[in-house]
């Protein structure tokens, strides 16, 4: 076995994690484990609006990636049922995706859909549906030479207080467009399952897996066509309701958390930062401007 950091929670794992960082903190115990084993065929109801998902009455969840992988999941313990080798990236896109989010709603941190770097002395998040570009986005600030907290699942603690980011791993998950914008080359990449069109590229220079306070929020729409990029502020009200939508699974947080504390987290969570509309033109060729943009609205603060 080997000890990882992911959130940074020491994870002791069977399985080969490369995407993520090696636990170099003190010798405290071993907060998550991920071991091969056999999982029930059943174990509960399946949810309606996740059907990937059963819950049994002792809080264990199976999810279902059938017929790639299945899991067996609580807050400190990870069974992997797979007829996959161990270094396959397919059940790996599971474990670090929704089983990941899982792990956070279970030990009490609210995941935002986004990707967040340090930006100077301040720590942003990029947040957006699948496909928006939220990984292009963080890339292309990372090769401006900022940090990465986080591609993806932003997993946020200290509520009530001020967000407090767990970085996650440092890797990004990039099509090759991006790539090609982006001037990275693609040869060596490890295309990320289960569809295989985006490969997985890591950006570990300065990587730091303490906590960082989450100052801004930048939630990614389309310009209307012909119209141009711009940095709104939302607050109050619509940054509540905008915030909303970028919850990582919101169906998944109502389950886990149900749903007066979900509600109570999120709206707490829009109180506590800045939240940007970041309208943004779907052109690799403007990608420079909107980078320059950030890096502009986040010097005013």
């Amino acid at each position: 076995m080997t000890d990882r950091v992911i959130c940074g929670w020491r994870v002791r794992s069977e399985f080969p994690l490369p995407e993520t960082a090696p636990w170099t903190g003190p010798d405290s115990p071993v907060e998550i484990s991920i071991v091969s084993g056999v999982v029930p065929a059943r174990v509960g109801e399946r949810a309606a609006e996740l059907p990937y998902i059963e819950a049994a009455p002792d809080g264990r969840l199976l999810i279902d990636a059938s017929p790639i992988v299945r899991f067996l999941v609580t807050r400190d313990r990870v069974i992997v049922e797979s007829a996959h080798d161990p270094y396959a990236p397919e059940w790996r896109a599971s474990l670090l995706g929704p089983v990941l989010a899982i792990i956070c709603y279970l030990r009490g941190a609210l995941p935002l859909h986004a990707s967040a770097l340090r930006i100077g002395n301040r720590a942003a998040a990029i947040a957006g549906r699948s496909g928006a570009g939220k990984s292009t986005l963080a890339a292309a600030l990372a090769r401006r030479g900022h940090t990465l907290i986080t591609d993806d699942i932003c997993a946020c603690i200290g509520l009530p207080g001020k967000p407090l980011v767990l970085p996650s791993y440092p890797g990004m998950k990039l099509s090759l467009a991006s790539l090609d914008a982006l001037h990275i080359e693609a040869h060596g990449l490890q295309p990320i399952g289960p569809d295989f069109e985006k490969v997985q590229w890591l950006a570990p220079i300065g990587f730091d897996p303490a906590p960082v306070p989450l100052d801004r929020v930048y939630l990614l729409e389309d310009a209307p066509h012909g119209g141009e990029d711009a940095i709104i502020p939302a607050n109050g009200a619509e940054g509540f309701q905008r915030l909303s939508a970028e919850i990582y699974r919101p169906p998944m947080g109502r389950l886990l958390l149900e749903k007066p504390r979900f509600f109570a987290l999120t709206a707490e969570f829009a109180r506590q930062v800045s939240i940007r509309r970041l309208v943004r033109r779907r052109d690799l060729r403007a990608l420079d401007g909107v980078v320059d943009a950030i890096e502009a609205d986040l010097a005013l603060v």
